[in-house]
């Protein structure tokens, strides 16, 4: 895995389960440089946009990664 520009969560988070910026762009059908800005402050600041949340807990799925809604929102449940 390639070094992840900016660590804002969730999105690091999710990313990294994934194998990086490339292969998670791969996985949505988008550009890597969307993904990038999902971990920057100037970008969606950890936000993962929820119109891509359905195709990557399906993608999860498919390949036994753990992954929830949780995990996505960044909500932190106790």
């Amino acid at each position: 895995m390639g070094h992840i520009q900016g660590r804002c969560e969730p999105a690091y988070s999710v990313i990294r389960r994934f194998g990086g910026v490339t292969p998670t762009a791969r996985i949505l059908g988008i550009q890597a440089s969307s993904v990038s800005r999902w971990l920057i402050d100037a970008g969606t600041a950890g936000k993962i946009p929820q119109t891509h949340w359905v195709k990557l807990l399906n993608h999860a799925i498919k390949r036994n990664i753990s992954l929830s809604l949780a995990d996505l929102s960044g909500i932190v449940i106790e």
